[in-house]
């Protein structure tokens, strides 16, 4: 028998993982989970998203996550020293630790989006929730940016090269100039949006009544549970 869920559930299931990741102080509280959503999420979100999208979300968070260390976390023996820089262990432990966070977040969001469909979480969230339309519809099409946002990256890196500039995230200089460009197009496309969606009639959407919990839907709140407590008991 195949299980069935509300896409809501998947919802409160993304946002309760994630939740995770805040209250997380150590590796060995937050790497189950980490690797579990981190796994089954990126393989569910190859479908939707971009393979291209996913590997760019995977390098900014390798630089970012080794900025944070070594900024932040220089302390400790030394693992690596050379005239340029210095390396102590708190800059790994530091590095695995948001790397941790970013594979829970991102793994549990992405679970989210391979199982659902935009406009079923729109309907499940006023349904289900009683999230007002206005909230559900803002909710819906910040995950809806994402196939958006690989697309724009890609005109980018089109138009980067085509002018003879290089492409590579990891130089700081590089990043700002992609990351300006997709920040105001996102916000442009957010405006609009929202004003088209307004004309369309969305504040007056009525909203009907909640299904019932399923199997499944029981099936994904113990995973949330079982996840819950086994990050709990291993803080420090």
């Amino acid at each position: 028998m195949k299980l069935r869920f509300r896409e809501s559930t998947l919802f409160l299931y993304a946002l309760g993982i994630s939740l995770i990741a805040f209250i997380s102080n150590s590796i060995r509280s937050i790497i189950f989970p980490s690797l579990i959503n981190g796994i089954v999420g990126f393989t569910l979100g190859r479908k939707k998203l971009p393979q291209k999208l996913l590997v760019s979300l995977l390098l900014l968070n390798v630089w970012g996550a080794f900025l944070n260390g070594l900024y932040f976390h220089n302390f400790g023996e030394v693992i690596i020293s050379t005239q340029v820089v210095v390396i102590r262990e708190g800059v790994i432990e530091s590095f695995l630790l948001v790397s941790l966070r970013f594979f829970l977040v991102v793994g549990a969001t992405l679970l989210m989006l391979g199982l659902t469909n935009m406009r079923d979480l729109i309907k499940s969230l006023e349904r289900d929730l009683r999230i007002s339309p206005g909230i559900a519809f803002t909710i819906t099409y910040a995950f809806r940016l994402f196939p958006l946002l690989s697309k724009d990256l890609s005109e980018v890196y089109i138009s980067r090269r085509e002018r003879g500039f290089s492409s590579m995230i990891l130089n700081p200089r590089n990043l700002k100039s992609i990351l300006l460009p997709l920040l105001n197009l996102s916000y442009e496309r957010a405006v609009w949006g929202g004003i088209s969606a307004e004309l369309r009639g969305l504040s007056m959407r009525r909203i009907r009544e909640g299904k019932s919990l399923s199997v499944g839907d029981l099936a994904i709140f113990c995973a949330l549970i079982l996840q819950w407590v086994l990050a709990l008991t291993q803080l420090s």
